[in-house]
């Protein structure tokens, strides 16, 4: 994964107490539905497997007798300009002037934190869908959490345009536009 939840951590809080797991649900999620289709799937895929030695075929981990991966490939040996599309930094453009880039792994944050609060209190049970809360908590209204996750995917889509700003400018690939899905009344 190109980051963990430990990396959420570092900018939103999330309690430690939560399994990492559940978040990494929303790591996949946000990874595969809103940064691949943007980066493509072969930066995507560069990305993710930083540290990791891949056969051939890019998805198999090459791991020791015991089980290990065996690391290779670090985020030093990026290229300058995909080191800060992942990372984030600075660079000036065209017209000279300074613009500032946050990264990858930092609209990829904001937008995993997003789901994660929109979804995690909800729980599949043989009982139907439940919210649990523990015995020292207080439920939240669904407003509240609507405002919360919305300003985390707000941050997270600005974060991903200074990603496409910054690709264009540095690379000649262009990145693929985000369609926006129409809907058109049936019968007409």
């Amino acid at each position: 994964m190109i980051i963990d939840v430990d990396f959420i951590r570092k900018i939103r809080s999330i309690a430690q107490n939560i399994d990492d797991e559940k978040v990494n649900v929303y790591i996949r999620e946000a990874t595969s539905l809103d940064i691949e289709p943007v980066i493509g799937a072969e930066l995507c895929r560069k990305f993710a497997n930083l540290g990791k030695i891949t056969s051939e075929d890019g998805d198999t981990q090459v791991c020791d007798e015991q089980g290990n991966s065996i690391m290779s490939g670090m985020e030093g040996d990026l290229p300058t300009e995909e080191h800060t599309l992942l990372n984030g930094g600075y660079y000036t453009d065209a017209s000279g002037q300074l613009c500032r880039v946050d990264g990858v792994r930092m609209a990829l944050a904001y937008l995993a934190y997003a789901r994660f609060v929109r979804n995690h209190d909800v729980n599949v049970s043989p009982y139907g869908v439940v919210t649990k809360y523990g015995q020292d908590s207080t439920p939240v209204e669904a407003r509240t959490i609507s405002a919360v996750s919305n300003d985390a995917y707000k941050i997270g889509m600005e974060y991903l345009d200074s990603c496409v700003r910054y690709w264009k400018f540095v690379s000649n690939k262009s990145i693929p536009a985000k369609k926006k899905h129409r809907f058109l009344a049936i019968g007409k």
